[in-house]
């Protein structure tokens, strides 16, 4: 494909064609099994170096005009895309026009992405500050109904960040470690 997009923070094997951005919004939507949060998506394909960040927007821009894309609204009213019009056509049609590790890396980022609003949806964290730090309590739930939580004195807001990230990135196993731990094998 003819190289006609911005390249700044693409690294070499990334996107370089406006095309393929395009069709790489177009797979993604077609192959995840969730509303997507595209400018979630959108940071972390730059930051992995796959496309640039503002090719990325314009091309998404550019697909919710046409139709092909449509923003829907969560719960919490996080923007949300889903496939529509002509995107599923796009994607069995034009798919390998993108580097098959390209497509891989993105599909990975795009369901680590669907997990973690998933795991923030479904699980809770608070920070309170005390003159001592920070608390945070990470709670798992089901539903309304609180099935675990932890609550750590934390010295500074970036470190309560931290213990945020970790424990949205797989809720489940950082209790299944705490339990493991206080009753003495694995539950």
């Amino acid at each position: 494909m003819i190289s006609d997009a911005i390249t700044a923070g693409v690294n070499p094997g990334g996107l370089q064609s406006r095309t393929e951005i395009r069709v790489l919004i177009c797979y993604l939507l077609d192959n995840v099994s969730a509303p997507l949060p595209l400018e979630t998506v959108k940071e972390k394909l730059h930051f992995e170096g796959i496309a640039n960040y503002f090719e990325t927007a314009f091309a998404i821009s550019d697909l919710e005009e046409n139709g092909n894309i449509k923003k829907v609204e969560s719960d919490d009213g996080r923007a949300l895309y889903v496939a529509a019009g002509d995107c599923s056509s796009i994607s069995e049609a034009l798919a390998t026009s993108v580097p098959f590790s390209v497509r891989e890396r993105s599909l990975n980022i795009a369901n680590e992405v669907i997990a973690r609003c998933r795991n923030e949806r479904e699980n809770k964290v608070t920070v309170q500050k005390t003159e001592n730090g920070m608390y945070v309590t990470c709670s798992v739930m089901d539903n309304d109904f609180e099935l675990a939580s932890v609550r750590l004195l934390i010295p500074d807001e970036e470190t309560a960040n931290t213990v945020k990230e970790n424990f949205y990135k797989d809720p489940m196993s950082v209790f299944a470690k705490i339990t493991e731990g206080l009753v003495g094998t694995k539950i």
